[in-house]
């Protein structure tokens, strides 16, 4: 189990989970007991499971006591995430937290943003996690119970120029859409007993990030991105009600002497 929470009997689904800071969370999740629903567009060979693949994170969770399963998902398609939801809840009975994780941080310099590249940055990072929280809210309502983590990054918040790299024009914007969102949810859901954080799992090195970065594996503030450094702070948060711990912008980095 990853930082002591008990997740057993729990239902969970994490997006961008085949990778990264999706595929922590999602192996966290199963080590804490729960049944996770892992959603991404890359399936992958089961009898060959290559890295950055569903297949892969699959084979990473068999020896801990819950268990992921695959789900493809393209959270650019409205018709992918509904399935998904609908999916889960009809083959496991309950959908009890949901992990908004897959977004999109690509590079623009400030004023080279093309009109595509800018919408496609907003379906992902902001469009997919509504549409997600949309179709996974009935189902929390009629339990009375459930928590949605929306995760989200520092560079969400106003920095002055010289203190956050100016390519995230786009980047940023969205997250900080997202995490108005997470207020709103919060108000939303919260006579019906369910959760709403977001959470910013801070410098992490990811192929993405390292890609961006190369430099980044030598920071002491980059972490790496195992269920065992990222997972602490999401267990928590999955584990919270409307009635322990809502409406909340949080960050990895302060965890647990910060909050909960």
């Amino acid at each position: 189990m990853t930082g002591g929470a008990d997740l057993s009997g729990r239902v969970a689904i994490v997006t961008g989970a085949s990778a990264g800071v999706g595929r922590a969370y999602a192996l966290a999740l199963a080590g804490a007991g729960a049944t996770v629903v892992a959603a991404a567009r890359t399936a992958g060979d089961a009898a060959a499971p290559a890295r950055h693949t569903l297949a892969e994170v699959v084979q990473a969770a068999a020896p801990l006591p819950g268990e992921v399963h695959a789900r493809v998902c393209d959270v650019e398609a409205e018709a992918d995430i509904a399935a998904t939801v609908e999916s889960t809840a009809g083959t496991f009975g309950r959908i009890d937290v949901l992990v908004n994780n897959a977004g999109i941080m690509t590079p623009f310099q400030p004023f080279e943003v093309s009109s595509e590249d800018w919408d496609r940055v907003m379906r992902v990072n902001v469009r997919a996690p509504y549409l997600f929280m949309r179709h996974v809210a009935p189902h929390m309502m009629r339990q009375e119970s459930g928590s949605i983590v929306n995760i989200t990054a520092r560079a969400a918040a106003f920095l002055p120029k010289g203190k956050w790299p100016q390519t995230t024009v786009a980047y940023g914007p969205s997250k900080a859409a997202l995490n108005r969102l997470s207020y709103f949810m919060a108000e939303e859901l919260k006579p019906y007993g369910v959760a709403v954080n977001a959470l910013s799992p801070g410098v992490v090195t990811t192929d993405t990030a390292l890609a961006l970065n190369p430099h980044l594996g030598s920071s002491r503030s980059a972490k790496p991105p195992t269920p065992e450094v990222l997972g602490p702070a999401l267990l928590c948060l999955a584990a919270q009600t409307a009635g322990t711990m809502t409406g909340q912008v949080l960050h990895t980095d302060d965890f647990p002497h910060g909050w909960p």
